[in-house]
């Protein structure tokens, strides 16, 4: 006999389920929960889910699967229950299974065994860790096995539900709205970042899942990736939010004044400490202190966050008493910190404290295809600032932006989006809109293996005419963006006559409207 027993349907009946039956109706903000309403609400609010219709719990223990049936029930989902793990991997599928709740009390680490099945045949199904009574480890092992977030035991109807929204939320990050006629479509948000890709996904993931612990973290990523937004949306997903959150960039002060900023001063500890001061750890005493760029605190400000972080303890310069502070701490480099340590630029023993959780940003360059998404974002934030009409990119704007590597990263791109709608006088943001290095750097001019490739068995003359041609066309294309398209300009950069330049164009096949529709 089968493992899995389902509480209202029989396993044959639930195949034949339609997944996009509309679950119970609810009463949200004083008015009758319809699909439009849903979308708009989407559309403003950030923490808006994803229903997820089908939850499946693995657990022997009935009274765990009762109490989580009754509290999931009520949120309008169906629950499925199975005593083992034997089978479920493969009936999931079948079953249009949602959520995979799974116990970590399985017999011989069965739990675990079957959290790291799924992630590997069933990556797009949700799995969750229902943690043993006291288990403080029950984050770094659900992380450990590729749950997206854990529920401890004994169940309590209120973290129940509070896990499945959050879970729902999460869902968002890969679930594209449902278009409804007459209603905006949402865009794209995770706590105030934007991203659609895969890694994205990730992050808002990891971020979902570590946010609401008290764990350090330390962010990694190039200079622009948003470091800051994610210190943030590690704070906002906490049970801090309502706490103070404090950030220090390490590398705009001075060695000598990092240390009086983070742990505060005493009177005449120093020339100009006319006062007792406080510092950020203290201000931010029961929320979270956010270090940028720690890999430039000096050696004595390193042994001193590090004896904050072991016995959450600090003490102010000059002072003789320590002050218990309760602060979590996100610390964030650009820098190869394990090459510093062994440079013994940076304390290994700190390092090791920093990294509980390491979550790495991805550049720009590794997503490209949320560019249009961000510009997008950009052009309306900025035009509503500087009081500007509302712009569009125009196409060859958007593939140049596309072809860029942005070494800035979203940081770049957001300043080249802020001048060009300030640049702009038409109805869409054109290439000359943008500054000249965007298409400069672009590998236009590179040429193709594939053409060589496919020219190698032709007669040298005619092989180097098709090599010319594609040349003189690349060239011209990336001159004429550079100049907005305008043949006067183009021509004096380039050091023709207008009606050479011309010439050259009809000779090698460019008008202007096909010039933009390649650039």
């Amino acid at each position: 006999m089968s493992h899995v027993a389902l509480y209202r349907n029989e396993i044959a009946a639930s195949h034949a389920l339609a997944r996009a039956i509309p679950g119970p109706s609810r009463h949200v903000g004083g008015r009758d929960h319809d699909p439009a309403h849903a979308a708009a609400t989407t559309a403003t609010d950030a923490t808006a889910s994803r229903r997820i219709m089908r939850i499946l719990v693995v657990s022997p223990d009935h009274v765990a699967q009762d109490a989580l049936r009754t509290a999931f029930e009520g949120e309008g989902t169906e629950v499925l229950s199975a005593s083992g793990a034997p089978g479920v991997v493969d009936m999931v599928a079948r079953a249009q299974v949602d959520l995979v709740v799974c116990d970590q009390q399985l017999a011989d680490d069965a739990g675990f065994v079957l959290l790291d099945a799924m992630h590997d045949r069933h990556p797009e199904v949700l799995t969750a860790l229902l943690a043993a009574p006291g288990l403080s480890s029950a984050p770094h092992q659900a992380a450990e096995h590729g749950a997206s977030d854990y529920l401890a035991r004994p169940v309590e109807a209120q973290e129940a539900v509070a896990f499945l929204r959050r879970l729902g939320s999460m869902a968002l990050v890969h679930e594209p709205a449902v278009p409804v006629p007459g209603v905006p479509q949402a865009v794209p948000m995770f706590r105030g970042m934007y991203g659609t890709t895969p890694v994205m996904g990730d992050v808002f993931r990891m971020i979902s899942r570590v946010g609401r612990t008290d764990v350090t973290v330390l962010v990694t990523g190039e200079s622009g990736t948003g470091k800051e937004l994610v210190a943030r949306a590690l704070h906002d997903e906490s049970g801090r939010r309502n706490k103070p959150f404090v950030a220090l960039n390490c590398s705009a002060l001075p060695s000598e004044l990092v240390e009086s900023e983070l742990f505060g001063h005493t009177r005449g500890a120093f020339t100009g400490a006319v006062k007792d001061r406080g510092g950020l750890f203290e201000a931010a005493h029961g929320g979270t202190l956010f270090l940028d760029e720690i890999g430039d605190l000096g050696p004595l400000a390193q042994a001193k966050v590090l004896r904050a972080l072991e016995n959450g303890e600090v003490m102010r310069v000059g002072g003789t008493r320590s002050t218990h502070v309760d602060v979590r701490v996100v610390a964030a480099t650009n820098r190869p910190l394990d090459d510093m340590v062994a440079d013994g630029r940076f304390r290994e023993d700190l390092l090791y404290r920093l990294k509980v959780i390491s979550l790495a940003l991805p550049p720009l360059r590794d997503r490209k295809d949320d560019i249009p998404l961000l510009a997008n974002h950009f052009l309306h934030v900025f035009a509503e600032r500087h009081r500007l009409p509302a712009r569009a990119i125009g196409e060859d704007a958007r593939e140049l932006l596309m072809s860029y590597d942005w070494p800035g990263n979203v940081r770049e791109l957001r300043n080249v989006i802020e001048g060009a709608i300030v640049m702009c006088d038409g109805a869409e943001i054109a290439v000359c809109d943008l500054p000249a290095n965007l298409a400069n750097s672009t590998p236009r001019m590179r040429m193709p293996l594939a053409l060589l490739e496919q020219s190698a068995d032709l007669p040298f003359v005619e092989a180097r005419e098709r090599a010319l041609r594609e040349f003189d066309r690349a060239f011209l294309t990336a001159a004429l963006a550079r100049n907005g398209g305008n043949i006067a300009r183009t021509a004096r950069a380039l050091g023709l006559h207008r009606q050479s330049l011309q010439k050259l164009l009809a000779r090698r096949d460019l008008r202007t409207g096909e010039v933009h529709r390649e650039l």
